[in-house]
């Protein structure tokens, strides 16, 4: 007997297909099916020429009378199923291309998001990128602030929400990569205390970007700025349970900085080009600021027009962070 698998078949064409050709190999036709089945001539056509679906009882009909699984019946009518969704997902999309055009070019020069050479017009890449399901699905979780409990603001307040929201799942993927153990915010604050000393003298020894052969730019993979600097700082940091991401930005919008937990973990985002070493510190010593004095459900965004609910928590950490850099030995 024929061995059939639901992933040699064409996906495309209906189980009926599959059936017919089956019938034909029994030398069977779909008046004898209906029969065997106890169906009308109509249910089976109707089955045969994909205008009804395989159901878990009729799976197990076609199993007494096939000797086909009824499991295979039922993933290839799930097959179907799912190119059918698919077709009609794409068509629905088509007209909303507009929405992808409004994301910086730099996305796709920098790989961000994954396309295959088929897909240069498709949405798919960039919807697989913030993980949404539609335009329509990333406009709400962005623009109307239902990024979870942690997330309290709405990126409809930003010049340029889509590049500022590009920036900030790039480090929401950049952190899944790496996972991290969950913290508790009062241990982590605790060791944020006692490494405080540590931080401080690590960023007055570090007080100076490193010559570079080259311009950086906004079109520069990431990789290529990343220096001991950097890394030192991330390695000390993840020793008191804080994350330390360094990610592109863009032109349009110009992040600074951003604090926020994620999945449990407190992270601080930078922007990985500052022309200043004393301005990425002044930027990190501000975000951990939030980390030492205020709460969990809140995510706050530097160097970008936006209103903050709470803006004498942005003077404090102002505050905090001219102290470390005096500390340190920078002029403020």
């Amino acid at each position: 007997m024929q061995v059939y698998r639901c992933d040699e078949l064409a996906v495309v064409t209906p189980p009926g297909r599959t059936l017919a050709e089956k019938l034909e190999e029994m030398g069977l036709d779909a008046n004898d099916l209906a029969a065997r089945m106890g169906y009308t001539p109509k249910a089976v056509n109707d089955i045969l020429q994909g205008n009804c679906r395989i159901t878990p009882d009729s799976a197990i009909s076609l199993e007494m009378v096939t000797e086909i699984p009824a499991g295979f019946w039922l993933r290839r009518q799930m097959s179907y199923d799912e190119f059918l969704s698919r077709e009609r997902i794409k068509a629905s999309l088509t007209d909303q291309s507009l929405w992808k055009k409004s994301f910086p070019d730099e996305v796709n020069v920098r790989e961000w998001v994954q396309e295959k050479k088929d897909e240069s017009k498709s949405l798919m890449p960039l919807l697989k990128f913030f993980a949404v399901a539609s335009p329509k699905a990333w406009d709400g979780y962005y623009k109307n602030a239902r990024l979870k409990v942690a997330f309290s603001i709405s990126l409809a307040d930003v010049k340029d929400p889509y590049a500022t929201s590009a920036w900030i799942r790039r480090g929401e993927i950049l952190s899944d990569r790496d996972p991290m153990e969950k913290q508790e915010q009062i241990p982590v604050r605790k060791r944020l205390k006692a490494a405080l000393p540590e931080i401080i003298a690590f960023a007055a020894a570090n007080k100076t970007l490193p010559k570079r052969e080259k311009k950086i730019t906004y079109w520069t993979p990431e990789p290529e700025v990343v220096d001991d600097c950097m890394t030192g700082l991330q390695e000390i940091c993840r020793k008191i349970g804080i994350r330390v991401l360094f990610v592109q930005n863009f032109k349009s919008a110009p992040v600074y900085g951003m604090y926020r937990w994620y999945k449990d973990v407190p992270l601080i985002q930078l922007h990985d080009r500052f022309k200043k070493r004393e301005t990425m510190w002044f930027t990190f010593f501000h975000e951990l600021a939030h980390v030492l004095y205020h709460g969990k459900k809140g995510i706050c965004l530097q160097n970008i027009e936006i209103t903050h609910s709470y803006p004498e928590k942005e003077d404090e950490a102002n505050c905090f962070a001219q102290k470390c850099m005096a500390d340190a030995g920078f002029k403020v």
